[in-house]
């Protein structure tokens, strides 16, 4: 098996006024190429900051971390940033669209921010595949909940990234509109062959993933 993500002994903690809050503890885990992770736990168990630091967004406190073959504590902020860009898309919760852009802009952002021209045909035809193909002249208050989210994940894969990280891409949908959302992160994976790894607290969402891991007490089970 070909790895992609590793995270080896990870421990991070926080300063909440005078009290330290340990959110990792000698945290393993790998992700291999290709591979569909769902991760579970509790509010508060550290899984925001598990992909965060997944993500190269927040260091470890301990411990080491590689996308590939590079280990992520040896690369400068720039390199990291360049990683971020090429290799590595985000989906979040709350979307975080820009309202002014249309929605061809959204997607493309993150290729404009990284002065690098979009692949037109691959763009639509991931816009195509989402729905929203006919919608890309439109601005995000125009659409639903779940439509802005398929935005989001077009965007995340506008640069071809090897790895989709989705911090609870369904928390804000309804039933219906949040197993959409997951029949396309899953399509998404079988036609481009990323790894995705996806933090969730709803196990409907978790099954679509190859393997579920449960985050407790900072540590992976």
């Amino acid at each position: 098996m070909d790895t992609i993500i590793r995270m080896k002994h990870v421990s991070k903690s926080y300063q909440l006024g005078l009290k330290s809050i340990q959110a990792l503890k000698n945290l393993d885990f790998t992700a291999e190429r290709g591979e569909f992770v769902a991760v579970m736990g509790r509010s508060g168990s550290g899984k925001s900051t598990f992909l965060k630091i997944a993500g190269t967004l927040e260091d470890a406190d301990e411990g080491k971390v590689w996308i590939g073959e590079k280990e992520i504590q040896t690369l400068s902020r720039q390199e990291r940033c360049e990683m971020r860009q090429g290799s590595i898309g985000f989906v979040f919760q709350k979307y975080q669209l820009l309202q002014e852009y249309t929605i061809w802009d959204n997607v493309c952002m993150p290729l404009y921010i990284a002065h690098q021209n979009p692949d037109r045909d691959y763009i639509q035809q991931i816009l195509e595949r989402a729905g929203l193909w006919e919608r890309c002249m439109d601005y995000p208050e125009e659409l639903s909940g779940g439509e802005q989210q398929r935005v989001a994940i077009a965007r995340a894969m506008a640069a071809k990234p090897e790895i989709i990280l989705a911090d609870e891409p369904t928390g804000n949908l309804d039933y219906r509109t949040g197993q959409e959302i997951m029949r396309m992160l899953r399509a998404s994976r079988e036609m481009y062959l990323q790894t995705i790894v996806m933090v969730t607290h709803d196990m409907e969402s978790a099954n679509y993933a190859d393997r579920i891991v449960i985050l407790e007490d900072g540590k992976l089970r």
